[in-house]
């Protein structure tokens, strides 16, 4: 049996929110708000935390497609959109967003139970894949840093680049940091030290002021 998720519902239709509490609940879920409108619902995942939630299209002052970009942004979640909407637009822009399970009103217990698992599941391998990404643009950036550090050492002290390498490796050993770490202190510490550029034009000279020689008063004749 599934874990019971903490569950927020965006719908506008007070009835059709209500039996999709009713359907949670039998299916062992709790339900910890229902929203009227996209802003509430973006505003109360932020507060409430919740594992999943349920968001309808059409509402007032923010659709749920809009909503579902938002809430996801804050804090990914898994995204079900329960909605009696099914035109190619629509279907188009859910696809293109954080949305993991896509339900046509109306829904029952089984379809929503269905729904449910699979959005956890899609959602998994969306939060794996992007721990992955995220692993290896951070690899990359790090890769960047050591050769830029390798390049420093290379050039002020006449080493060869597997030299450079055996610097930083031991050194980043010795002071219990990683080798990015390292070159990153090593690239900041340079920039501090770095001559400023004596490119700009310096200031303009302003010849001293001088005054006009002041005539001797003329002395009148008797």
């Amino acid at each position: 049996m599934p874990s019971p998720l903490r569950i927020l519902i965006a719908e506008d239709e007070s009835v059709t929110a209500l039996g999709l509490e009713q359907d949670l609940r039998a299916l062992g879920h709790s339900v910890i708000g229902i929203a009227a409108d996209g802003v509430t619902a973006v505003s109360m995942a932020r507060t409430l935390s919740p594992d999943l939630v349920l968001l309808d299209v059409r509402m007032p002052h923010l659709t749920g497609l809009e909503a579902a970009e938002r809430i996801h942004r804050d804090r990914p979640v898994p995204i079900i959109i329960v909605t009696a909407y099914s035109d190619a637009e629509t279907l188009g822009q859910a696809s293109a967003l954080p949305v993991f399970h896509y339900l046509v009103k109306p829904v029952t217990a089984a379809q929503l139970s269905a729904a449910i698992a699979i959005a956890e599941a899609r959602h998994e391998e969306w939060m794996k894949q992007r721990h992955e990404s995220d692993d290896l643009r951070k690899r990359l950036e790090d890769r960047k840093v050591i050769e830029r550090a390798k390049g420093i050492l290379m050039e002020r002290d006449s080493i060869s680049e597997s030299a450079a390498y055996k610097v930083l490796q031991r050194t980043s050993q010795s002071r219990n940091m990683t080798m990015a770490e390292l070159s990153r202190s090593l690239l900041a510490a340079e920039e501090l030290i770095r001559p400023p550029s004596t490119g700009a034009p310096s200031p303009a000279r302003t010849e001293p002021r001088r005054e006009a020689a002041r005539e001797p008063p003329r002395r009148e004749g008797l």
